[in-house]
């Protein structure tokens, strides 16, 4: 790719963004959000609920999908992995324990008690281990980014729905302190 090709390119893509930015309302994510569940698109609806509710990263949806039964095998394993877990109680509890700043802060842990995100993760543990796989293997960590933007409302992918969740919120100074500490970055980056 030439270097003039290279420039129509960024700049086609700052003009989508500036557009999702300008255009794109939470709302309508919400909306989308209850589409792929109306459509029974369980894996799309739980990537879009945890990116427009928690504002994480990809890698973050990287998970494992277990029953609090079968955690059991997994919690003493050295590696970091992130977790839905079907909870005895019938809540999921999201561990994220591989993420970007992994390195310096400990697990995330959140627990969701929402009914169709419940449903959505049941649905998908019946047929698959991972929340992205295929043939019952796990997809190339590298390729997850693609995965997560088909899925997303207009292909925006995760960091467009982070600045749509903080444009909205943007006044809202106990929101942007949630959106700091699920995603996790310093306040400085979500207000500014």
């Amino acid at each position: 790719m030439d270097d003039i090709t290279k420039i129509e390119n960024f700049i086609f893509c700052k003009s989508q963004d500036d557009w999702a930015l300008n255009t794109v309302q939470y709302d309508w994510i919400l909306e989308y959000l209850d589409e792929k569940w109306d459509k029974k698109k369980y894996r799309d609806y739980i990537v879009n609920f945890l990116l427009i509710h928690f504002c994480c990263r990809n890698n973050d949806l990287d998970c494992i999908i277990v029953t609090q039964t079968e955690f059991e095998k997994y919690k003493n394993i050295e590696a970091r992995e992130n977790y839905l877990i079907i909870m005895n109680d019938g809540t999921i509890q999201w561990i994220r324990d591989n993420y970007k700043t992994n390195r310096t802060l400990i697990a995330l842990s959140y627990n969701i008690d929402e009914y169709r995100f419940i449903d959505a993760v049941k649905e998908t543990h019946k047929n698959q281990k991972f929340l992205f796989e295929n043939a019952e293997e796990r997809i190339d960590r590298s390729s997850i980014g693609r995965v997560i933007q088909n899925a997303t409302y207009k292909k925006l992918g995760q960091s467009l729905y982070f600045n749509i969740a903080k444009k909205k919120f943007k006044n809202d100074a106990k929101k942007l302190l949630e959106i700091a500490k699920s995603r996790p970055v310093g306040l400085r980056n979500v207000v500014y």
